[in-house]
């Protein structure tokens, strides 16, 4: 098995956990049930740098970041 592991600094940290909280409460308000996305955009590899987009009320632009596909030990 493979994990998909994105680093994120502590700024997209904290604009994921504000965006998730004021999703949930307008889900709560409105009484309706509702999740969100997280989008890793990848152009070309080691040429235009990744991004990550969160998807829930509103659509938020995270920035660039690090990521990479990692082979679990025990395997």
């Amino acid at each position: 098995m493979r994990t998909i592991e994105i680093k994120i600094s502590e700024e997209q940290y904290q604009h994921i956990i504000a965006e998730r909280s004021y999703g949930n409460r307008v889900n709560l308000e409105e009484e309706t049930f509702g999740g969100y996305e997280i989008c890793l955009h990848v152009s070309s590899p080691d040429v235009i740098p990744a991004t990550l987009q969160m998807k829930m009320i509103n659509n938020i632009d995270l920035g660039e970041v690090e990521w990479k596909i990692k082979r679990l030990s025990h395997e």
